[in-house]
């Protein structure tokens, strides 16, 4: 059986997946419609190329970080200890960035994301869910 916080940090990846892929299909879509709007004035120029090239890379990068979530999602969801790696690992991430921004930029926002990695971090490495992801 699947322990409900496996369950809930499953959801928060679905969530995480479905908020970049928006942000992946806007970065898309404004990196091609700002390349249309600097070619009808400039015509074919480097920046044209630049914003094109700069755009689409970021879309597709935040796209890829959207089905990684996604499929880590669904991995936890079937209880794979794979997902629970790549969790492990992707909450270090985060809240490594995380402090940074908030030594920084203190805010109630980066408070919150710390909080909730650190509570991932926590969860996941206790040996009752450890077991779970084993069995």
């Amino acid at each position: 059986m699947r322990p409900v916080g496996v369950t809930l940090i499953a959801i928060l990846h679905w969530l995480r997946g479905a908020l970049y892929l928006g942000v992946g299909f806007a970065l898309l879509g404004f990196a091609h419609l700002s390349a249309h709007m600097i070619e009808s004035v400039a015509g074919d120029t480097l920046v044209q190329r630049l914003v094109s090239g700069l755009g689409k890379t970021l879309g597709i990068a935040v796209l890829l970080f959207a089905l990684l979530y996604i499929v880590m999602g669904f991995g936890l969801w079937a209880m794979k200890n794979w997902a629970r790696v790549l969790t492990l690992i992707f909450a270090v991430i985060w809240l490594a960035s995380a402090m940074l921004r908030l030594v920084h930029f203190p805010t109630p926002l980066h408070v919150l994301r710390a909080a909730v990695d650190v509570a991932i971090l926590v969860y996941l490495l206790l040996p009752d869910v450890k077991r779970a992801f084993a069995a």
